[in-house]
């Protein structure tokens, strides 16, 4: 009886010694030929800049430091072995300025050694704080009248813009802020860029008749990547 039980007892190990034995072999899949390994703007002072690359979704985001003040971009893009990017790798991208703020859509190609097509859009997007504005009209119903510059006889009529987080002029860079005049429907009726910028102000000069007629208008102001407006108009007229 003391051997059945024994034997009883060992069963299961002669069970699991035998399943060990067993190899179960897993394919892995393969992965796509048409795949973007790695995006990095190489352009900037220090490290490069790594994008994240996401297959299922087919996007690339990357956050650009602010404080680096980049008009333009240089990627250096890995893709699958005996894949091609069009653009490709180390092709600039200008006006970094304006795809930031008007949301420019920009889009890579990856064909495979196989043929096959993917296409990935680019997220670009910065660490530059939201900037703010103070009303001009603090009363919506009775908006603040800003009188025509008279270029042709030298009559200039200045104002300020303030708030917050604006980006001070950098000249040699190129950056400036712009000052846009939105009519009663949202469209932009003129923009000025505008040099005479500090952190907290923007010294402004009203637009003449002609580049503006006389109306209601909401200002916006767009400072490097961060664009705010006003949300009571000011009135602009003649004297």
């Amino acid at each position: 009886m003391k051997i059945k039980y024994l034997l009883l007892l060992a069963l299961p190990a002669m069970m699991l010694a035998a399943a060990c034995k067993k190899t179960d072999t897993i394919e892995v899949p393969a992965q796509a030929s048409n795949r973007i390994l790695s995006y990095k703007i190489t352009n900037v002072p220090d490290e490069p800049v790594y994008g994240a690359v996401n297959d299922e979704k087919g996007t690339i985001t990357v956050i650009l430091p602010y404080y680096y003040y980049l008009t333009t971009i240089q990627p250096e893009i890995a893709v699958s072995e005996g894949a091609t990017v069009s653009p490709a790798s180390g092709v600039l991208i200008d006006n970094i300025t304006k795809k930031l703020t008007e949301g420019a859509n920009i889009e890579y190609v990856v064909t495979g050694k196989d043929g096959r097509k993917a296409t990935y859009r680019l997220l670009l997007t910065t660490q530059q704080p939201e900037i703010t504005l103070d009303e001009l009209s603090p009363d919506a119903a009775n908006p603040t009248v800003l009188y025509h510059s008279k270029p042709a006889t030298s009559e200039f009529n200045f104002y300020d813009i303030t708030g917050k987080n604006f980006i001070p002029q950098q000249e040699l860079l190129g950056i400036f802020s712009t000052i846009s005049y939105l009519n009663e429907q949202g469209g932009i009726v003129y923009t000025v860029v505008n040099g005479d910028n500090y952190t907290t102000r923007i010294g402004a000069t009203v637009p003449s008749a002609a580049q503006v007629p006389e109306g209601l208008y909401r200002i916006r102001v767009t400072s490097y990547t961060r664009s705010a407006t006003m949300k009571n108009p000011v009135k602009i007229q003649s004297r």
